[in-house]
């Protein structure tokens, strides 16, 4: 699979948050998104709309530059609270994908209060041309989750879905892992036009293994780093493993220590 194949590719956010010292791992503080927001803005770096990255992996849409569209999942209240006002101060689309049995929730993980949107929220981000799909397993790997358990999932959710907002659900998305073929025949059955997984996925792209760049660093180099030509090159091929063995991801954050400290620059 070589570069051409991912001009439009995806970026996957876990949640935005404005507590600085108590979110999990994966969160990426507000001030450093709306940073990262502002690079995309400064340096011209198309972001688009889900359905031009299905278009394009289709081979319907012909893209010019490098683009990137920006996928956020689970449904954390702050993601209407804090995310979709950058967003809207941005002018950039995104694609919001609701874990169906959290909607409207309040429960504890690990030992932190969250808060999930509930149907409101979601009609309003709807509404305002935001895309909306479902995340899939109850955010489990799909490896770990019974090809019935996912079926009994979309025939008692997506319907609730598409009532609810009154427009076709046509993406899904898994936590981590590939579908596999009797899974993505499942897909195609029930309407789905593509799945996103968590990168890598070590296959060619298809619609139904689109591969996303995990998004889940307060570090503007990271990001920078993981939007490049080079980056977006090796995320789904067979070398990417290569890659994760000799570490290359704690070396890009040991050099990118080194150069903030140069700078004198506090990470978010």
């Amino acid at each position: 699979m070589g570069y051409l194949k991912n001009r439009a590719a995806v970026l996957q956010y876990q949640n935005i948050s404005e507590d600085k010292t108590n979110f999990l791992d994966t969160w990426i503080h507000y001030k450093c998104f709306e940073e990262q927001l502002d690079y995309f803005s400064r340096n011209n770096i198309p972001i688009i709309p889900l359905c031009d990255v299905d278009a394009y992996i289709r081979g319907n849409l012909h893209v010019e530059k490098q683009s990137f569209s920006l996928t956020f999942d689970t449904g954390f209240i702050e993601l209407y609270t804090l995310c979709y006002p950058l967003l809207k101060k941005y002018g950039y689309p995104a694609t919001f994908f609701i874990r169906p049995d959290t909607v409207g929730k309040i429960e504890d993980i690990n030992g932190r209060r969250v808060q999930y949107m509930n149907w409101n929220h979601i009609r309003k981000l709807a509404e305002n041309g935001m895309t909306i799909g479902i995340l899939g397993g109850r955010g489990r790997m799909v490896s770990d989750t019974l090809l019935e358990e996912i079926e009994e999932e979309i025939k008692e959710f997506k319907p609730k879905f598409e009532e609810e907002l009154g427009e076709k659900i046509v993406y899904y998305c898994v936590s981590d892992g590939v579908p596999t073929k009797q899974m993505i025949n499942l897909f195609k059955q029930e309407g789905f036009n593509a799945v996103f997984c968590q990168s890598p996925t070590e296959q060619k792209t298809h619609s139904y293994a689109v591969g996303r760049i995990q998004i889940d660093d307060n570090d503007l180099n990271i990001l920078v780093i993981k939007t490049s030509m080079a980056y977006v090159f090796f995320k789904d091929s067979r070398y990417w493993k290569y890659l994760r063995q000799y570490r290359l991801d704690k070396f890009i954050h040991c050099a990118s220590n080194i150069m903030n400290r140069l700078k004198g620059k506090e990470i978010c």
